[in-house]
């Protein structure tokens, strides 16, 4: 990457799921780095975080990843016994 200001987007889809990437990134001295993911993958957050350092040397960088269930069968019940 030449620009530390910039933006992306890219849409992916799994069985059953509708993954969203956006990324934007302005110019600064140092690498600040916002990561906004599901509770679910919150696990995952060093790991990505890690990552991302690895190919981001400096700017501030907005990440934010969206998980939308896209089969209309996932559906929940209450087991009242």
């Amino acid at each position: 990457m030449k620009s530390m200001t910039g933006y992306g987007k890219a849409l992916g889809e799994l069985t059953g799921k509708r993954i969203t990437v956006e990324i934007r990134s302005l110019n600064s001295k140092a690498l600040d780095l916002n990561l906004r993911i599901p509770n679910e993958y919150r696990q995952k957050e060093h790991e990505l975080r890690s990552l991302i350092a690895k190919s981001v040397e400096r700017g501030k960088v907005e990440i934010n990843f969206n998980v939308e269930a896209t089969d209309n069968n996932n559906t929940s019940s209450i087991n009242k016994s």
